[in-house]
């Protein structure tokens, strides 16, 4: 006679990450949970854009590509040539878009002076260039310490096309690479696109340099705590940090009120939806709601239920009209 476990089901299962749970449970929407339990059963393969589609029943376009990138973000799944979850498209798409965005889409102008290459100069016209101006002397020379190097060709043509291309003062242009290196975001690509937007904001001065660089750092900041209270690993979207441009610099919003938004949208939709923390801020914005309190002050006054006040400025008196109808019984009797 032969004995085994009668285990129906449970004869095939497979584990789920406690974190998923732990962390996550909240701010992973329905499409994003489908395609990791997914991934999670068929432990070690993987699967065709195509297949993914088909087999979770996703029909609307980015739909599995939004999914997927809540993971990737996260360094849950990853993903390769042969791995479609995130299709290689769209997320060298994301990155690079991540890279070189420091604003919302740049303005006429900022595309009008990014779609032109700049000239290339010689090392020998560099030199004399620097030779005969002392501005760029010390231009080169931060540049020199920022690399702790000495320049290559490639670094020279790119400091001085901040100067010859994008009409940046020196001092200016010094400014916008100190605050890049302060970032850590050195490649030239964003150098330039800040470049561009800096001369498309005409931007030609110290003082309006340093405001901008502070308005930057703001931007930064909540990026930054935004991207820990979600626990991601890769940088936010494009379409996240224009959000993040609208809430800081447009409406005046601290890192406290936009991660205030953030936990009340987790809380009150059970995911995380930037189109609905905006809603949440734009109220605030509309109401002068600038602070944690004065908004916690406001939810509390909205929960208090209406009392209507005895008045004496009422219409009628409900005294009154109780004799007058005591006084018509006893003239009809």
């Amino acid at each position: 006679m032969k004995y085994s476990l009668n285990a129906g089901d449970w004869n095939s299962v497979f584990a789920v990450p406690s974190s998923v749970v732990d962390k996550y449970i909240k701010l992973a929407n329905g499409n994003a949970l489908k395609l990791l339990l997914f991934l999670l059963r068929h432990g070690g393969k993987e699967f065709t854009e195509e297949r993914l589609n088909a087999e979770l029943g996703f029909r609307e376009r980015g739909e599995l590509e939004d999914a997927a990138l809540f993971w990737i973000q996260r360094g849950i799944i990853r993903y390769d040539d042969g791995f479609a979850a995130a299709p290689e498209s769209r997320a060298d798409e994301t990155a690079k878009a991540s890279e070189t965005a420091v604003s919302p889409a740049p303005t006429a102008t900022a595309s009008t002076v990014t779609a032109v290459k700049p000239v290339t100069v010689s090392s020998g016209e560099v030199a004399d260039r620097i030779k005969t101006d002392k501005d760029l002397q010390v231009l080169f020379k931060e540049a020199e310490l920022l690399y702790a190097r000495p320049l290559r060709q490639r670094e020279n043509q790119l400091v001085i096309s901040l100067v010859d291309h994008y009409g940046l003062p020196a001092g200016v242009a010094l400014m916008l690479l100190n605050y890049c290196f302060k970032e850590g975001k050195t490649s030239p690509g964003y150098i330039q696109t800040v470049a561009a937007d800096w001369a498309a904001e005409e931007i030609d001065t110290i003082e309006l340099a340093n405001a901008r660089i502070l308005v930057l750092e703001k931007q930064n900041a909540v990026e930054t705590r935004l991207r820990d209270a979600m626990e991601m690993t890769t940088k936010l979207s494009v379409k996240m940090r224009r959000y993040i441009k609208t809430w800081t610099e447009d409406w005046g919003f601290g890192e406290d009120m936009v991660l205030l938004a953030y936990e009340k949208t987790v809380d009150q939709i059970s995911e995380w939806k930037p189109e609905y923390a905006n809603k949440i801020l734009e109220s605030w914005k509309n109401e002068g709601i600038r602070s944690p309190a004065a908004a916690e002050q406001n939810a509390q006054s909205r929960k208090k239920p209406l009392k209507v006040a005895a008045s004496s400025s009422s219409s009628f008196d409900m005294n009154d009209v109780m004799s007058k109808i005591k006084n018509r019984y006893k003239t009809e009797g």
